[in-house]
């Protein structure tokens, strides 16, 4: 078993571009072309083909975790977000991106991330024109799955 400071270590060196919706890509949430699964000891990390995929995706990252205060409840912005929360924003951020631009778009998952942003990036032009408002009222209803108890026991 692997340290948790070791891991981290371990983890910053060989992660040179760290996807920022590494826990939806984990969970199966949602998919991207340019991400490529790592085995770091028992665990397994994504990291990002593309330089300007990436870039891509950490500013829309930014400014879901900047909008999202409200949402979380959180006064502040904090550093790292607990697992929960971050999982939260991910994966309701793309989904009500997803939704934003086709309103008849599967609503469990988003097959490829970095089109979708490419995508709305074309049909929105800024960062700042995109549809917070609805965005984040998925944010705010999406729940991650759950597992359901066994039956029989």
């Amino acid at each position: 078993m692997v340290d948790e400071d070791q891991f981290r270590r371990t983890y910053e060196e060989v992660m040179t571009r760290p996807c920022p919706f590494e826990k939806a890509i984990l969970t199966r949430a949602c998919a991207c072309p340019q991400a490529g699964k790592t085995h770091i000891g028992e665990r397994e990390a994504v990291n990002c083909s593309s330089d300007g995929a990436q870039e891509t995706c950490v500013a829309f990252v930014q400014q879901l975790r900047r909008r999202a205060n409200f949402v979380l409840g959180l006064t502040r912005t904090p550093g790292a977000l607990p697992h929960a929360q971050a999982f939260k924003i991910q994966c309701g951020g793309l989904l009500g991106l997803q939704r934003s631009l086709d309103p008849f778009a599967d609503e469990s998952r988003v097959a490829d991330v970095n089109g979708l942003l490419k995508r709305a990036l074309k049909r929105f032009g800024t960062w700042d024109e995109f549809p917070y408002p609805e965005i984040m009222q998925t944010v705010s209803a999406y729940q991650q799955w759950r597992r359901r108890a066994r039956r029989g026991r």
